[in-house]
């Protein structure tokens, strides 16, 4: 059994057993950082992501497209928020299909993120 004890892990255990991840991209340099749970869902190790390219070169080719539009949409304020439903590469080289939706924010310092959640669909191919 997993011990609990603080807001942050009940969260971080809420959010694996839902089969929901974190992530954050920093504006404008692409550096990622992802929550351990977003990379175990890939079959991977959270330090393999460092740029959004990281991530995104495994997005299914037929699925890129559309999925780099959607954020491209809300960077440029067309979009109230980035959302997608995508295949991407697992570690063994299946694909998993996730369900991703994010939002521009500011850090207090003034830089520019976009965080959001991932979550894996791939049992749920009806979610959006």
């Amino acid at each position: 059994m997993i011990s609990i004890d603080d807001p942050y892990t009940r969260l971080e255990v809420a959010l694996e057993a839902g089969g929901i991840a974190w992530w954050e991209m920093e504006m404008p340099t692409g550096v990622v950082f992802f929550s351990d749970n977003k990379a175990k869902l890939l079959g991977r190790k959270a330090s393999d992501f460092t740029h959004y390219t990281d991530f995104t070169n495994l997005i299914h080719p037929d699925d890129y497209e559309a999925s780099m539009r959607s954020m491209t949409d809300h960077l440029e304020g067309k979009a109230s928020m980035y959302e997608s439903r995508y295949r991407i590469r697992h570690s063994d080289g299946s694909y998993v299909t996730f369900y991703d939706r994010g939002k521009i924010v500011a850090k207090k310092d003034g830089e520019t993120l976009v965080a959001g959640i991932v979550i894996d669909v791939t049992s749920r191919k009806d979610f959006i």
